[in-house]
């Protein structure tokens, strides 16, 4: 993939070098035996941020052992190492939703931003207006204040629902493109075993969120994430444009 997108540098890092950014956008990628879903978006997702002229690093964020899937852990180590390096919007990105618009725009326009509007498998329609699910872009601010993902939920099911509610509980507004822009396809995939006591989980989320665990350093998870390389462009004072071209989705057996 490296000799395909020559501009990536190592560690998965990209800064335009003609322009200056408006700002270091991290895409957070919670990821687990999904090798295929992760080559196909990766193979989406670079040209994309590229054509949008984003300095940009990808994390991708690996449970390696057998328990439980644990996204929302994931997604808050993934956020604390992306801060780490002076990111300043965080996108949090399921491995099987591949954008099919290259106007949708991977920063943060708004916080949070719900990128992933219209799926196919919900006919590109929003399923219900709490949706925080999917793709969605947060500022450093709200997402603190909402105090990042819920540590509690394994399996499939109810990390969305929580995030939603402490969004609710601090009178944040979820924003959100038209639905002919934020359009996504979702792979083909096994679904996860279902948290069954999702609902129970649920109940309490409005208050939860204030003493929720989130001591990130002492996690049992291991984390793989990109080595991130940063490029020093010089003191460059002309602001990034973006360009567009038609989107298609690469086909998944493309050899890579």
């Amino acid at each position: 993939m490296e000799f395909r997108f020559i501009w990536v540098q190592t560690g998965g890092h990209y800064t335009p070098t003609r322009c200056k950014p408006r700002e270091r956008v991290a895409i957070l990628i919670p990821f687990r035996n999904r090798n295929n879903h992760l080559r196909i978006l990766l193979n989406n997702l670079h040209p994309i941020l590229y054509r949008q002229q984003l300095e940009y690093s990808i994390y991708v964020l690996k449970q390696a052992d057998e328990k439980p899937f644990n996204r929302g852990k994931l997604f808050n180590i993934g956020y604390l190492e992306a801060k780490k390096d002076n990111h300043t919007c965080f996108v949090f990105h399921d491995v099987d939703l591949i954008p099919e618009n290259d106007h949708i725009l991977y920063g943060c326009v708004r916080s949070p931003m719900h990128l992933s509007r219209a799926v196919n498998t919900f006919n590109y329609k929003l399923p219900y207006k709490e949706l925080l699910g999917g793709v969605a872009a947060w500022k450093t601010r709200e997402f603190e204040q909402v105090n990042g993902w819920s540590n509690l939920f394994v399996n499939w099911g109810g990390e969305d629902d929580d995030l939603s509610y402490r969004t609710i509980a601090n009178k944040l507004s979820i924003f959100r493109f038209r639905n002919s822009v934020a359009r996504y396809t979702m792979l083909e995939h096994r679904r996860t075993p279902v948290n069954t006591a999702r609902h129970s989980q649920l109940k309490d989320s409005y208050t939860r969120y204030k003493i929720d665990e989130r001591l990130l350093n002492k996690l049992k998870l291991f984390l793989e994430s990109f080595n991130v390389i940063h490029g020093r462009a010089g003191i460059i004072n002309e602001r990034c444009s973006r360009t567009w071209s038609p989107v298609k989705i690469v086909d998944k057996h493309l050899n890579l």
